[in-house]
């Protein structure tokens, strides 16, 4: 059995070799901090193209530290990647599931892709494997699709003949390995024998300390609750923002201060697109199976959803404000990433953005200094060079992202390329709002009322 003695230094661990079936966000940081700590680990996933940029040393994205992490574990040849599941789970002492659940068209759970990668860890494990699974379920789901399926396929008995315990990730991009290190980990098992085990590995590679909660349903339902707690803020945040535009009040002023009282916590205003975060999705479709009705949490769905519509009253009043009809009129949107400084696109508005305006008849050009020109049109984008290309003769500047590069935007040499008057309509809160105004451009921002009146 696996435990804290057993695991307590490097040389012990590499006794013992670990599989991390799903190589996304999560799964792939997971695996090489194991490494790290002095396992033998492989990367499998079924994405051809994730195990060749591992293969070469490479992260399949971009995650501060992530690529030497891999570098330094093939080196040392503690780190290998691979598609094969008869390759790596026979010869696995402990197995970590982190294959996501999908949703459908319908915003409905796809459980095919999790319910087939535990099939084939299934066919190919031993007796004495730990399993534990990381991804983000519905409550009730390792003990029933993951543990039957596990059992179906192996003819094995879970409890008696292997492990099963189950342990969230939550990450953000940008700082997946300082979370994993650094942040509680929740944990549940089917048994003792299995949460002794577990806890033994987690806290290997992470020191924030293990919570161990008296069920793997509990533990389940914790990050769904965590993820509709932030979803629901979110939505107030976005309705307040938009209350504040209409007043002539600067809500990040007034989020600022009433945080400073103990018991309020007001976040930012942010966009998504539909069925990012799928979290809450998850939770609505049991909720609706066991027929109680989460008012609340589908209001807030349904609030940030629509919240990118307010990008478009926000920009078609900043160029009613200087004489410019929004339909025909010259777009530059700086950013798309889905976070600031990040080279990720996977959940950013932007597209959707692109494709609302063009459809309003504006004339979009995109520009981020994270990619290339060649990049940005491999996307789909319409994309210019340089900034001082894109920004010729266009009426408005949509800044989508935070970039710190875009803290330092020539304002003057921008005034002099665009249409006058000019509108900077600053999503990403980067920018100064007096000082774009007294550059000669009319500023709108999420939750900043006009500050002037306009000419």
């Amino acid at each position: 059995m696996l435990t804290d003695e057993g695991l307590d230094s490097f040389e012990k661990r590499r006794a013992y070799t670990v599989t991390v079936v799903g190589c996304g966000r999560k799964g792939l940081p997971t695996a090489c901090l194991l490494a790290e700590a002095g396992f033998k680990v492989f990367c499998l996933d079924t994405d051809q193209y994730i195990i060749e940029r591992l293969r070469r040393g490479f992260s399949p994205f971009d995650e501060p530290g992530l690529k030497e992490l891999i570098r330094r574990n093939l080196k040392a040849k503690r780190l290998e990647a691979t598609t094969r599941f008869e390759d790596a789970i026979p010869i696995s002492d402990i197995v970590s599931i982190v294959v996501p659940v999908l949703l459908d068209h319908r915003m409905r759970p796809d459980y095919l892709q999790l319910e087939t990668a535990c099939r084939d860890v299934g066919l190919n494990m031993k007796a004495g494997t730990l399993i534990m699974v990381m991804s983000t379920l519905i409550p009730g789901t390792t003990e029933t699709l993951i543990k039957e399926t596990l059992e179906t396929a192996s003819g094995l008995e879970a409890g008696k003949d292997f492990g099963l315990a189950y342990s969230p990730v939550q990450v953000t991009a940008g700082r997946a390995l300082d979370d994993i290190t650094s942040n509680p980990r929740v944990l549940g098992a089917i048994d003792e024998v299995s949460l002794k085990a577990a806890k033994a590995v987690l806290r290997t590679f992470s020191k924030g300390g293990v919570i161990e909660v008296r069920d793997i349903k509990t533990a389940e339902s914790l990050k769904l609750f965590e993820a509709v707690y932030r979803d629901v803020n979110m939505a107030l945040a976005n309705e307040l923002s938009y209350l504040c535009e209409k007043m002539g009040i600067d809500f990040l002023e007034v989020m600022r201060i009433v945080n400073s009282q103990p018991h309020c916590h007001l976040t930012l205003p942010e966009f998504t697109v539909k069925g990012a975060p799928k979290d809450p999705y998850l939770l609505m479709d049991e909720a609706d199976n066991l027929r109680v009705r989460l008012r609340v949490v589908t209001a807030s769905r349904r609030v940030n959803e629509e919240a990118l519509k307010r990008v478009l009253r926000l920009l078609r009043e900043a160029l009613r404000s200087c004489g410019k009809p929004a339909k025909r009129a010259r777009v530059l949107i700086l950013g798309v990433s889905y976070r600031p400084n990040l080279r990720e696109v996977e959940g950013s508005i932007v597209r959707d953005l692109v494709e609302m305006l063009q459809n309003k008849g504006m004339r979009v050009k995109v520009y981020d200094p994270l990619f290339s020109y060649s990049e940005l049109i491999k996307m789909g984008y319409p994309a210019e060079k340089t900034l001082t290309r894109a920004a010729k003769d266009m009426d408005c500047l949509l800044i989508t992202v935070g970039h710190d590069r875009f803290k330092r935007l020539n304002l003057r040499r921008l005034k002099i390329a665009m249409r006058k008057p000019a509108v900077i309509v600053d999503l990403g809160r980067v920018l100064n709002c007096e000082e774009v105004e007294k550059a000669g451009f009319i500023y709108r921002g999420l939750g900043r009322g006009a500050r002037r009146s306009e000419h």
